[in-house]
C-alpha cells in the first residue's frame, strides 16, 4: 500500500513502487480489492463479536456471577450490571466482551474457543470462520498509545511485550490521546499489502488510562508474572492472561479519578508484591 501521507496518485500516473508502469496498471487494481476485502473482513469482524457478545448474554447465569466477581474484585454486585456503562465508563460491555475472550469455564474453554472448536456446526460465514480461530490467544491487556494516525488508526505499543501494534481504526484517532494507556482486546481482521503483520481492531470498548499509569501498571504486571511463576516456571504473559487477566481491571478499579496519586499506586503495588510474593 501507499505510504501514510504520500501524495495522493492519478490513475495515470507512475506507480509509486517504482515499475515504470501507470498507476492504474499496477498497484491500483490490487489495492481497491484489498479494500473491497477489508470492508468485507470489517463486516465479518462486526458479526462475529455480535455473535459471541450473544453467547455471554445467553451463558450459564452462574458462570457469569462468578465471572462478574472476579472482574470487578467485589466492587459491585451482579445485580448493578445494568449500571456499569455510565458508572464504569462502559463497564457493563467491557465485562462482557471479557466474558467473552477471556473467561474459561469448568471444560476449560472460553466462548471464543468453544466457537472456534466448532466451526463446522457453526452457521457462521466463510470470513467469520477465517477470523475466528486468529482470536483464540486474544485476551485483555495494556497498551500505550506511540503515534496517532488521523483518519486512520494508531500506533500502539504492547506494554508488556514491548510489540509494535497497528490499530487500524480510522475512529480510534478521535478516541485516543498520545500517550494514554488503554486496555482492551485488539482483534486480528485483515492484513495490509506486502506486509506480513495484520490490522488490529478494538472489539469492544477499551478503558483509557492517562499516560502516568503506564510505568505502575507495568510493574504491577511484574509482580503478577513473578508470582505466577513460581508454581509455572517457564510461563510467559500469554500463560498469565490465559489464567488471569481480571487484573488489569483490578489494577483500573484503585485509580483515583479527580486526579494523580502516585502515592496510591506504589501502596497498591506494594500490598499485592506483599499479598503475592511475601515481600
Amino acid at each position: 500500500m501507499a505510504r501514510p501521507g504520500a501524495p495522493k496518485l492519478g490513475r495515470n500516473d507512475p506507480c509509486y513502487c517504482g515499475s515504470g508502469r501507470k498507476y492504474k496498471d499496477c498497484h491500483l487494481r490490487q489495492e481497491e480489492e484489498w479494500r473491497s476485502q477489508q470492508l468485507r473482513l470489517r463486516n465479518a469482524q462486526d458479526n462475529v463479536l455480535q455473535r459471541l457478545l450473544n453467547l455471554a448474554t445467553e451463558a450459564d447465569p452462574v458462570d457469569l456471577r462468578t465471572a462478574f466477581d472476579r472482574y470487578w474484585n467485589g466492587r459491585y454486585q451482579f445485580e448493578q450490571l445494568a449500571e456499569l456503562n455510565e458508572r464504569e465508563g462502559y463497564g457493563a460491555d467491557r465485562f462482557m466482551v471479557w466474558f467473552a475472550f477471556d473467561y474459561r469455564q469448568a471444560d476449560g474453554h472460553t466462548l471464543v474457543t468453544r466457537l472456534a472448536a466448532n466451526l463446522d456446526q457453526s452457521d457462521l460465514g466463510d470470513l467469520e470462520r477465517q477470523l475466528l480461530p486468529t482470536w483464540v490467544d486474544v485476551r485483555l491487556r495494556p497498551y500505550r498509545v506511540e503515534r496517532l494516525r488521523p483518519n486512520a488508526g494508531a500506533n500502539l505499543r504492547d506494554l508488556l511485550t514491548g510489540d509494535l501494534v497497528i490499530l487500524a481504526d480510522s475512529h480510534a484517532s478521535l478516541r485516543l490521546e498520545l500517550d494514554e494507556v488503554i486496555v482492551g482486546h485488539l482483534v486480528p481482521v485483515d492484513t495490509p499489502i506486502g506486509s506480513s503483520q495484520p490490522n488490529y481492531y478494538l472489539a469492544g470498548p477499551a478503558a483509557h488510562l492517562t499516560p502516568d499509569t503506564a510505568e505502575p501498571l507495568r510493574t504491577f504486571a511484574d509482580v503478577h508474572l513473578e508470582a505466577f511463576r513460581r508454581d509455572h516456571p517457564d510461563a510467559g504473559w500469554l500463560d498469565l492472561l490465559r489464567d488471569r487477566s481480571e487484573i488489569w481491571s483490578h489494577f483500573i478499579l484503585i485509580l483515583p479519578t479527580d486526579k494523580p496519586d502516585p502515592e496510591r499506586l506504589q501502596r497498591y503495588i506494594a500490598e499485592t508484591r506483599q499479598q503475592l510474593l511475601g515481600a
